[in-house]
Formats: structure tokens, C-alpha cells, sequence
């Protein structure tokens, strides 16, 4: 039964991507993204995007399924995030030193997450959902976590969608404070990302 539950899933996530490659190991790199990190303070809730970017999916065979995806990694440049308004303008940058300083920005420059499993596929022709499982380091403590994602085909690529969320303190990153303290960050933050891996 194990085995016939396998094959099924394995026929919904073959049409979804019909993606082929020329080569044994083929690669998609990351091309578009929008990653916004949002959170709480005693002022107001605070959100920021990043603005550098850098990523590939690597799979094996001719064509590429969720299963057969060996790696897939993701940079973020820490200096890159930019604190914004509920319009879309930035604040000022004073407002996002105190972040750098927190996240320890020029030792650790970047945030990097590492695919490690792909779980509870649901897949039709066209998208799938499923449940993302890395490794997520920040300020050089690395972390597993997991998280439910929604994967979409596109015309040379992939695009992945979702949100987690999680402490900044379980990652050794103190809450960011401003005005001499008077405006105290909430532990808890959450990213929402919309990523796009396409062919080169």
C-alpha cells in the first residue's frame, strides 16, 4: 500500500514539472524574490524587505520533480534589508543601523537557508503544497526548521511561496532597541517570501 500511495504521488508531481534539463545535474537560479520580515515593537508593528538576493535549486535527472531536488540554497544580504512604510516607502536609515548591529551585520553579512527535505506533498497539474524542511542560519547560529510552502510552475522556472516565523532569540539575536531604549522589539517575527528560481 506504501509503495502503490508512493507511485500515485509520484504520477501528480511528474505533470506539475516539465521542466527538462540537458545534463545529469542541472541548476535554476534565483531570479526574482520578495522577502518581507515583519514584526512587533511597544511602538508599532515593523516590517522590512531585502533587497540582494542570491540562490539556485539543483536536481538531478532530466526532469525536475520536488523529489529529486538535491539541493537548494538561499542568501540573503543582511545589509540589504530596508526598514519600509505600510506604503511602501523607506523609513530612514537610522531606523535600520539598529538592526544591523543586532543581526552583527559585518561579521555575519548574510542569512542563508539550506533545503534539507521536502514533506506532505499535495501536488495537481500546475502547483503543489508541501512542507519545507532546512537549515536556517543567522548570525551564525544555524537552526532546523520547517514550514508549509505552495509551489507554482511557471514558463522557465519554479516560484515558491509562503511564511515562518520564529524567535530571533533562539538564533542568539538580542531584540533591537531604539531611543535609548524607550522602543523595545517584540522577540517574535515572521518572513513572507515569494521566490522565483528560473532557468539561466
Amino acid at each position: 500500500m506504501k509503495t502503490l500511495k508512493s507511485f500515485w504521488i509520484v504520477l501528480a508531481v511528474l505533470p506539475f514539472f516539465a521542466l527538462t534539463g540537458n545534463a545529469q545535474t542541472a541548476k535554476l537560479s534565483l531570479k526574482e524574490s520578495a522577502i518581507i520580515v515583519k514584526g512587533t515593537s511597544s511602538l508599532h508593528d515593523w516590517r522590512c524587505k531585502t533587497e540582494q538576493f542570491s540562490g539556485d535549486i539543483t536536481y538531478t535527472t532530466n526532469a525536475l520533480t520536488l523529489k529529486n531536488i538535491s539541493a537548494l540554497n538561499l542568501q540573503l544580504v543582511v545589509k540589504s534589508m530596508r526598514s519600509i512604510k505600510e506604503n511602501g516607502n523607506y523609513y530612514e536609515a537610522g531606523m535600520d543601523k539598529n538592526m544591523y548591529k543586532a543581526l552583527n551585520a559585518d561579521k555575519f553579512p548574510k542569512i542563508t537557508f539550506s533545503l534539507t527535505d521536502i514533506a506532505n506533498i499535495k501536488a495537481v497539474a500546475g502547483r503543489a503544497d508541501f512542507v519545507a524542511k532546512g537549515n536556517l542560519t543567522i548570525m551564525g547560529n544555524q537552526r532546523a526548521i520547517s514550514f508549509p510552502v505552495n509551489a507554482t510552475v511557471t514558463a522557465n522556472g519554479i516560484a515558491f511561496k509562503g511564511t515562518t516565523s520564529f524567535k530571533m532569540t533562539s538564533f542568539g539575536v538580542t531584540p533591537p532597541k531604539a531611543l535609548l531604549g524607550t522602543i523595545k522589539t517584540g522577540d517574535e517575527i515572521s518572513i513572507d517570501f515569494n521566490v522565483a528560481f528560473k532557468n539561466d
